[in-house]
């Protein structure tokens, strides 16, 4: 990589991308300075599914500033993908800067979009902190803002979005939408502090269930095990998995005898959720999952009272959905008069497509 150095800053004073005057200054997830003198017109995404937010923000058309993005939403959610497609066709001819890896996005394709802004995750399928894609368009004058949903995602989304729409000129936009989030966060939140170790459910969150290559794919304190932990929950995984992911095996999960059991999916042959997925076909997918032998003696399996989330929650603003069902699953008693469903209502509203599909599913 370090060979490629001259010759793609080469092509970037080649390409005019150079650094310029600041007229718009922000800080990052990372505590970094992003300076741009304009509100970007060419974006490249390094997830695709980083769009949502700008669903949020550009609402009329999130992909109008999009000059490439990586090919990830097409090949881990295409419920999601074809949905977008039909409503923008554009997308379809969307230049690719990679794949659903780090390793396949190419910096030299990146800068021959010539964009005005690049938009990281921290960590993930696309480019992320530690990635040289990020420091060769740093030194080619390219400003790289990263984001985060997935790691830290209740305190990063609000960083995200504020950092995104002041970039983007849509502060109001980010703000109404950040309003909904805390208010409905809050409303969880409160009702949950101070509980005690033994007031706190055991709750064992599968990842990516049936698809995964082995039973017992899962998180640990970060990502959607820290929405466990913020919504009364005790995430089991979190007791053996030191990183953001990790494998535990079915003795474990077994002989941990969690009292709540959700999967996460969003295609074939795992748990089928997401845009345009109808109820009947998210719940028998989910029938399937816990039919596997693995699993299928736990408590609330044998109950009927498995759940499911849209496996994506981990990496979208719209994380607070996956907050308020989870919290109804883990502590029903306490959120009986919370509901996603109209939460979901109101987000729609600030949507030019809505999140019109099956999200989460209760096996009864």
């Amino acid at each position: 990589m370090r060979c490629l150095i001259p010759a793609l800053l080469l092509l970037a004073i080649c390409l005019g991308v150079a650094p310029s005057a600041s007229a718009l200054q922000v800080t990052d997830v990372l505590g970094r300075t992003v300076e741009i003198d304009h509100a970007p017109q060419r974006i490249v995404l390094g997830e695709g599914r980083l769009f949502f937010a700008l669903a949020l923000l550009d609402r009329d058309n999130p992909f109008h500033r999009v000059v490439g993005w990586q090919n990830d939403m097409r090949l881990l959610d295409p419920h999601t993908y074809e949905v977008y497609a039909q409503q923008y066709p554009q997308i379809t001819q969307l230049p690719l800067i990679g794949q659903a890896s780090e390793q396949s996005v190419s910096a030299e394709q990146i800068l021959a979009l010539k964009p005005d802004l690049a938009v990281f995750s921290i960590a993930g399928e696309g480019p992320t902190q530690h990635s040289p894609v990020a420091d060769l368009l740093a030194k080619a004058g390219v400003p790289v803002l990263f984001i985060d949903f997935r790691v830290q995602p209740i305190r990063n989304t609000r960083i995200s979005l504020e950092a995104l729409g002041r970039l983007l000129g849509r502060e109001h936009e980010a703000q109404a939408y950040l309003d909904l989030y805390d208010r409905h966060l809050a409303r969880v939140t409160e009702r949950v502090a101070g509980l005690s170790d033994s007031q706190r459910p055991k709750v064992f969150l599968e990842l990516l269930a049936g698809v995964w290559q082995a039973p017992g794919h899962t998180t640990g304190k970060s990502g959607l095990g820290s929405l466990v932990q913020a919504v009364g929950g005790h995430n089991i995984g979190a007791d053996v998995v030191p990183g953001a992911l990790g494998d535990v095996s079915v003795e474990y999960v077994l002989q941990a005898d969690p009292d709540v059991y959700i999967a996460t999916g969003n295609r074939a042959p795992g748990v089928l959720l997401g845009a345009g997925v109808a109820a009947d076909t998210a719940r028998q997918s989910l029938a399937r999952i816990t039919a596997r032998p693995e699993f299928a003696p736990l408590r609330p399996i044998q109950a009927g009272q498995a759940h499911a989330l849209w496996h994506d929650f981990y990496n979208s603003p719209f994380n607070i959905l996956a907050v308020e069902a989870m919290a109804r699953w883990i502590h029903p008693e306490r959120f009986a008069d919370v509901d996603p469903q109209a939460t979901l209502g109101e987000i729609n509203q600030m949507l030019h497509v809505g999140l019109d599909g099956q999200y989460w599913i209760d096996a009864k």
